[in-house]
């Protein structure tokens, strides 16, 4: 009977191990996966001379390192499930958290970048210029402050506490960490930004057009 409850012990404390890293295995390999087909009808719906532009390679190359970085989490996660007992190094977990944390900030500027094409640098007056984009650069520095301090608060953690100590807490601090919680914030409020400028400003010149002229519009300044 003893040793029955021990084992059942010993397997319920190998599942509490993994469960963590078993979540972010699932979600990553989803969101891998659907990302990994928007890359291939980007391909497939574009057009030589859209894929000429700056904004296609941007996406394309923000593509690349989001299945990059799946790839990456999902080594590192997948050792914590095959091999639970013998986490990986501390550097590795630091270095995941930098490609995890960092490039939405790449991407949210590629948004941002289309704001370019209703207000080129070049026809446009500097104080306008300073006046639309003030804002989302305020808020992408504060971005990196957060991140910043978030990463090295991360890399003390990793450097102080055991890593499989640390996976499991991850879960339990993840939305009480308040750098994490001040990024999400800040993301919300840059992309609300260049989403809402963007489709007002699309709104009002696109207003007096036929609909043919329309769609050439919308697709000039989407591609």
């Amino acid at each position: 009977m003893s040793s029955m409850t021990d084992s059942e012990a010993n397997i319920n404390a190998f599942v509490n191990a993994i469960h963590p890293s078993f979540d972010y295995t699932i979600a990553n390999t989803a969101f891998s996966a659907c990302l990994f087909t928007l890359f291939v009808v980007l391909l497939a719906l574009s057009t030589k001379e859209s894929r000429r532009r700056v904004v296609f390679r941007l996406n394309v190359l923000a593509i690349c390192l989001v299945l990059m970085m799946g790839i990456f989490t999902g080594l590192t996660n997948g050792k914590a499930i095959v091999d639970p007992f013998n986490p990986v190094s501390p550097s590795v977990l630091i270095a995941g958290s930098a490609s995890a944390f960092f490039p939405p900030l790449l991407y949210d500027s590629i948004l941002l970048s289309r704001l370019f094409a209703l207000y080129p640098p070049a026809s446009t007056p500097p104080p306008t210029l300073l006046k639309i984009f003030a804002f989302p650069c305020c808020i992408k520095c504060a971005r990196v402050v957060v991140l910043t301090l978030l990463v090295s608060g991360m890399a003390r953690a990793v450097t102080t506490t055991a890593t499989e100590v640390l996976a499991q807490d991850e879960a339990t601090a993840w939305f009480r960490n308040s750098n994490i919680v001040a990024e999400w914030t800040l993301q919300i409020a840059d992309n609300m930004y260049s989403v809402s400028f963007f489709l007002y400003n699309l709104h009002v010149r696109a207003r007096p057009l036929k609909n043919g002229e329309l769609l050439i519009t919308i697709a000039l300044l989407v591609d």
